[in-house]
């Protein structure tokens, strides 16, 4: 009865002792095998090449190409490196079967045959083969599993990397629009306010002190509105970018932002003014103005110091603190730190933070220049 475990196994058996050969065929066949016989080493060659069996049994001592040989070509062949070699050999030299294995053979099968011992070898070096061939066929299907995943996650990565720039253009266009709306209409309404209210309190001397002071609170609290939408304003879109340029924007910016809140501001930058697209130059403005966010709220910092360099084919930013630091890779990541990361990230730059507790933090980002973008 044929064994299901040895069904489509073929074996070829190289054997140039005629009687010997048809006693393996017989026993091969019997057990269930597909049995491939080839009396001499080179048909023995040409057969394997043309159609790889599952298992081979190659005789030692043969005629022309000796099975030595045989092995060495077989193993150096792509198309049958991979099938296993048992020798089968009447020798009991040490230094043959060590040879044999040099050479890749997986087993020996000394000569006079016994059945039981040939049966348990083929089966076992073919169920091996089976299982072999099973678990690479499977790595195959894995990893092209893996590779599509993989393909579907860098795609899905590179179109949600599209709809943080899209949201980053769409939201740089909405302050614009609020900031231009808060400038033209409610700035332009206010100021008519103030002077509305600076004559009637100058005119007011005349209905009494009373009338005097509510006109005086009432001009205070207009000016103190004015301040604060123009404050708004210009953290939604500063004007001074787009009329005097990034570093007279930054410059303001640090100044205002030292005045209102007491933190010592050293600002270092290599050009009077930086010849910068409005993209760049606007997320290098929102990257100094978030760092100095993040300081104020978190860092209890005393000093910091900003740097903007112009280099050949970069533009290099540097943020530093001597606030109480953070562990970057243990501490809560901040929406701050994470929309610097990505505006940097979308324009092909490279943004690190390096910071310990007690010891501040440093905020170094790195722009390429138009048409040197990173790839």
């Amino acid at each position: 009865m044929q064994n299901t475990s040895t069904a489509r196994t073929e074996v070829m058996i190289v054997e140039d002792t005629s009687a010997s050969l048809e006693l393996l065929c017989e026993l091969l066949t019997q057990a269930g095998y597909a049995v491939r016989p080839a009396p001499e080493g080179a048909m023995a060659l040409r057969s394997a090449q043309a159609k790889p069996p599952e298992l081979i049994l190659l005789d030692i001592r043969m005629p022309g190409i000796d099975g030595f040989e045989v092995c060495r070509r077989l193993k150096s062949d792509a198309r049958t490196r991979d099938i296993p070699v048992i020798f089968l050999s009447a020798l009991r030299d040490e230094a043959d079967t060590l040879r044999g294995f040099a050479l890749g053979a997986v087993d020996f099968i000394a000569k006079p045959y016994r059945p039981e011992e040939v049966l348990a070898r083929v089966r076992t070096h073919a169920e091996l083969r089976r299982l072999q061939s099973g678990l690479e066929e499977r790595v195959k299907e894995r990893t092209a599993q893996l590779l599509e995943a993989q393909a579907r996650l860098i795609e899905s990565q590179s179109r949600l990397q599209e709809l943080a720039g899209f949201l980053q253009g769409v939201r740089e266009e909405e302050r614009t629009r609020i900031a231009r709306e808060l400038h033209d209409e409610l700035g332009q309404t206010l100021t008519s306010l103030r002077i509305d209210l600076g004559w009637l309190r100058n005119q007011s001397e005349k209905l009494g002190v009373q009338a005097v002071d509510r006109a005086n609170g009432a001009y205070i609290l207009v000016e103190r509105t004015i301040d604060t939408l123009r404050r708004i304003s210009e953290g939604l879109r500063p004007g001074m970018l787009d009329v005097l340029g990034l570093a007279a924007a930054v410059e303001h910016h640090v100044t205002q932002f030292e005045e209102r809140t007491g933190i010592a501001c050293r600002l270092h930058m290599n050009r009077e003014e930086f010849s910068l697209g409005g993209e760049l130059a606007i997320a290098i403005f929102r990257l100094v103005q978030e760092a100095l966010t993040n300081v104020l709220r978190h860092a209890a910092a005393g000093q910091l110091s900003i740097e903007i360099n112009d280099a050949e084919d970069s533009i290099q930013v540097c943020i530093e603190d001597d606030g109480q630091g953070f562990l970057p890779d243990q501490g809560k990541k901040t929406f701050g730190l994470l929309g610097m990361q990505e505006r940097v990230k979308m324009l092909g730059g490279h943004l690190t933070i390096a910071s310990q507790p007690g010891r501040g933090c440093r905020i170094d980002a790195t722009f390429p220049k138009p048409g040197d973008a990173a790839t």
